[in-house]
């Protein structure tokens, strides 16, 4: 890593624009590539977002769909545009080793549901982006675009970079606890994890089926709905997905944005506030006209509630992995390991039923409101590569399955970026992302 605390900025089309300009043969496939390895190889010694490139391998992807183009077959929606993948998602033919030297080499025999969709979409999947190890283990050395001393969050640490310095237009991550929606606000990006259930988990690293969620970064609302919108919908293997049909959310940022009836929760660990951004935040829902809405006692357990359920699955799903790799593997994901293996019968389906409890319940807290805004984290993005942040924030949302995005467009006392969350009810994910959209806009035009 260089000594210096700042990078080269690069300006990136946007997702939509690169697969307008390939599919009218004003760009290439090819082109875009090559613009995307010149803006990585600029700062990717500096902040270490990348897991795995192959240039060569991009460049014989970006062929095919030149070709492809040229022989005037239709392009998909993300034509030619480069995506990082999450190193838990797998690629059959990148190694996909989940951030642990345990899986060092590990290359699958097929790709994950996303990856597969993607590419039919006409994504190049351009390389593997850095994760914390196993996505719930010790973090690594990536660091944020803003300030190179500080952590980009986690567990999807390289994604969240990856875009914030323009690498590229859009990269994967996953959420169980934090892990979007965190790291987009830390490196002042747009990021978005849909209802639980609208993308298939399939070929991705299982931590835990009652929270696992697959979240995009990207620079845009209209990005995140073009990537979400390819990868989602039933496919015949994830029982999450069953029976659930693909978002039209692109098409629903065509109609006119209207202003939103937002409620504001400060929800059950607004404690975890740092006292001038809960400030800010309060200000912000002022200036809204966004009304304060209580969660109440219902969810005064949902911290307990997650940790155990969160936990317990980990340690079943997981254990084989402790079995093979056991001393690889850095003493926290081991402590995890064994504490979720411990926990017992009795306490984790007691902790899932009270999940699905305050998965009904949530409905009536949001009540006939279009979106509630809260924080993403505590503040700013921390000092330290050490730790990615406090998931205390996005913990709730996560564990309810709804639908939740980051507005970019706040910064913090340091001036680094604070984002605001937008969350909405289960299955609402169109409503939930117009209304962040128009936020969006009303904060660049503050």
């Amino acid at each position: 890593m260089k000594d210096n605390n700042t990078i080269t900025r690069h300006s990136c089309m946007s997702a939509a624009e690169i697969a307008v300009a390939v599919r009218s043969g004003t760009s290439s496939a090819k082109q875009q590539v090559q613009d995307a390895k010149t803006r990585i190889l600029a700062n990717e010694q500096q902040i270490g977002a990348w897991r795995y490139l192959n240039w060569d391998l991009a460049a014989s992807q970006a062929h095919e769909i030149d070709l492809a183009n040229s022989m005037k077959n239709m392009g998909g929606a993300l034509t030619g545009a480069p995506v990082g993948v999450k190193d838990i998602i797998d690629t059959h033919d990148q190694p996909s080793e989940n951030g642990t030297e345990a899986d060092r080499g590990r290359k699958p025999a097929r790709d994950a549901t996303v990856v597969a969709r993607l590419r039919r979409a006409g994504a190049v999947i351009l390389g593997k982006t850095v994760t914390t190890e196993c996505a719930c283990g010790a973090s690594r050395d990536t660091r944020n675009p803003h300030d190179l001393l500080r952590t980009p969050g986690g567990s999807s640490s390289g994604s969240a970079a990856a875009v914030a310095a323009s690498m590229v237009p859009l990269a994967l991550g996953t959420q169980t606890a934090g892990s979007v929606i965190r790291p987009a606000a830390f490196c002042g990006v747009w990021g978005m994890m849909p209802s639980l259930g609208t993308i298939p988990c399939t070929g991705v690293l299982k931590l835990s089926e009652t929270l696992d969620h697959i979240g995009t970064f990207a620079n845009s609302p209209h990005d995140l709905a073009l990537a979400i919108d390819a990868m989602s919908g039933d496919d015949g293997i994830d029982p999450y997905t069953q029976g659930q049909a693909a978002t039209r959310l692109s098409a629903a940022l065509k109609e006119r944005l209207v202003r939103p009836r937002f409620a504001f929760l400060r929800g059950p660990t607004w404690g975890e506030m740092e006292p001038d951004c809960a400030a800010r935040y309060e200000k912000v829902a002022a200036d809204l006209g966004a009304e304060q809405r209580h969660m109440g006692d219902n969810f005064a357990d949902i911290v307990d509630a997650h940790q155990t359920v969160m936990l317990a699955e980990i340690g079943y799903n997981m254990w084989p992995l402790m079995e093979r790799g056991g001393p690889i593997l850095s003493e926290m994901l081991r402590a995890r390991l064994v504490k979720g293996r411990n926990i017992g019968a009795n306490d984790y389906l007691h902790m899932r039923a009270r999940i699905y409890a305050m998965r009904m319940a949530f409905a009536e807290v949001i009540g006939d409101f279009d979106a509630a805004i809260t924080a993403p984290a505590p503040g700013e993005a921390p000092l330290g590569l050490e730790s990615t942040g406090s998931r205390m924030l996005t913990l709730a949302w996560t564990t309810l399955g709804v639908p939740a995005v980051n507005v970019p467009g706040m910064t913090g006392a340091n001036g680094l970026p604070l984002g605001v969350q937008v969350v909405g009810r289960r299955g609402e994910d169109a409503t939930v992302l117009r209304a962040a959209a128009w936020l969006g806009q009303s904060l660049a035009n503050a």
